[in-house]
């Protein structure tokens, strides 16, 4: 413990009297307290208030992406709290809700991805992948697949109006978007207004309106009834939202089976249990992994996929999400496949470092990926996402915490890699670049954009990083206090879970 870091000497004074002190930065309900009793942020109750909130939202599956983006933060907090207390309750707390995860795969619910797999995985839906309307000709029969890849996808329609003489308007309509008429146009592929050209001509990076024709020899056919055809989520496994999941499984496991307190009774089985468990939600997304010739490799999310970027290089974080996974396989088997997947990915991650100074920054989407340069319909590259202009934008503070996370887990396995193991250099990128003043941080890794609270509290995700500098722990916790935050998430429980393990040195058992 460092007594001499407690919470008088991190507290400030009156000026840091909540978020109205923030200059510029809006106060947002979902996280702000009242002044009156705040938690004690680095304290086992703090944990204790974020974890009954947690288990009271009573997640049953993926398909929001809940597990992802909640369940797996508290899961990983859960181990970061036995790290810091060594008190057993936060293990079996764990292995309660690691059971549930683990019920709860795709496989053990008896539901597909689009693709027809049911796997030791989570699938999702919603606003994370694309949705499709099915136009039938006028005998009833389905005849062109309307898609539309961006967010709110099960909302969108497409009205059928003006039918007459084979031909009729389609209006195409989503939430997120302007609504799109298409006048008389045809079922016909011989005809200069057939449907599915037209639709694909709409398409733009805003307007995200692809077709294809499901008939097995397109051709001339009576025109659609006049309706409304609704649109369904398709279903889609996400590598990130595996890692994300299995990171504190294989964690678990490998921090079982390799001490000798814990390695014991029902406790070992169940760690074995669940180590198989990671390896097999690793495994389902092997066909993705692409390893190149200078020894990089990334993981590329398949041409055809009902998502956004379908056919394209995923970005650092979500690639790093399940390398995360790969280091802890690495460290509990001790074979090398996962090692060489984890130095290529590590490799990758070099061109996008930028140093400024002893800290680095980088790109949201690797320097070589399809995002990065842009791309024309001419390319060929996605289905859902013909096109797409040059997207250079710096990481920002959230989803940073997955690199991050992924670098000291392999920087902890002694895995080096060259200037991407560089700890000392993301420590620096902490607390040169990200903090912006006692009790502020900035949104993206470069130092810049403003950080409204509810991204502000997730630079305690960066508390890993307390072992090279108490800074990331004293930065984060004045910012919590600043915003009073009410835990209400997965994410909170994993930062609260970071400061009390940075205050008790949880890195002496990790």
């Amino acid at each position: 413990m460092h007594p001499e870091l407690n919470r008088r000497t991190l507290l400030l004074g009156s000026a840091a009297g909540g978020v109205a002190a923030w200059v510029g930065l809006p106060a947002l309900p979902a996280v702000s307290a009242p002044t009156a009793d705040p938690l004690v942020y680095d304290s086992p109750a703090a944990f204790d208030v974020a974890q009954e909130v947690y288990l009271a939202s009573n997640p049953q599956h993926n398909e929001a992406g809940v597990y992802a983006w909640g369940e797996s933060y508290f899961l990983l907090g859960l181990l970061r709290m036995y790290e810091a207390y060594e008190d057993e309750k936060y293990l079996r707390t764990f292995e309660e809700r690691a059971r549930h995860v683990m019920r709860t795969t795709d496989r053990a619910r008896g539901v597909k991805d689009y693709a027809g797999r049911s796997g030791r995985v989570w699938r999702t839906a919603g606003n994370y992948t694309a949705g499709h309307g099915v136009l039938q000709d006028g005998n009833g029969s389905p005849a062109v697949q309307l898609r539309w890849a961006g967010t709110r996808s099960a909302e969108s329609t497409a009205e059928v109006l003006n039918v007459a003489d084979g031909t009729f308007d389609l209006v195409l309509r989503n939430p997120a978007s302007t609504a799109v008429t298409l006048p008389a146009v045809s079922l016909d592929p011989a005809s200069p207004s057939y449907v599915v050209t037209a639709v694909n001509n709409i398409y733009a990076a805003s307007r995200r309106w692809t077709a294809v024709d499901l008939r097995a020899s397109p051709a001339a056919a009576p025109a659609p009834e006049a309706s409304t055809v609704p649109f369904a989520s398709q279903y889609y496994v996400f590598a990130v939202h595996t890692g994300m999941v299995a990171f504190p499984l294989a964690r678990y496991a490998r921090m079982v089976l390799q001490s000798p307190k814990l390695r014991r009774g029902k406790r070992q089985k169940f760690a074995q249990d669940v180590l198989e468990a990671a390896k097999a939600a690793v495994e389902f997304h092997d066909p993705e992994w692409v390893s190149r010739p200078d020894g990089t490799g990334d993981y590329v999310w398949p041409k055809g996929a009902p998502i956004p970027f379908d056919g394209t290089i995923q970005p650092y974080n979500q690639s790093q999400g399940i390398g995360q996974v790969l280091v802890e396989l690495y460290r509990a088997t001790k074979q090398s496949k996962y090692k060489t997947r984890v130095v290529q990915m590590l490799k990758a991650y070099e061109p996008a470092l930028k140093l400024t100074g002893d800290a680095y920054s980088w790109t949201y989407w690797p320097p070589y990926s399809e995002l990065y340069a842009g791309y024309t319909k001419d390319a060929g590259l996605s289905e859902y996402t013909p096109s797409y202009p040059a997207s250079r934008q710096i990481e920002d503070i959230s989803h940073a915490a997955i690199s991050v996370e992924f670098v000291h887990a392999a920087h902890d396995a002694g895995i080096s890699a060259g200037p991407a193991t560089d700890i000392q250099r993301f420590t620096k990128t902490f607390t040169q670049n990200l903090i912006r003043s006692e009790i502020e941080v900035w949104y993206r890794v470069d130092g810049t954009g403003d950080a409204v609270p509810a991204n502000a509290v997730q630079c305690a995700r960066w508390g890993a990083y307390a072992e090279q500098d108490l800074l990331v722990y004293q930065q984060s916790l004045r910012v919590y206090d600043a915003v009073q935050l009410v835990p209400g998430q997965g994410s909170h429980a994993l930062g609260i879970a970071y400061l009390n393990w940075a205050k008790n040195s949880g890195w002496r058992n990790k």
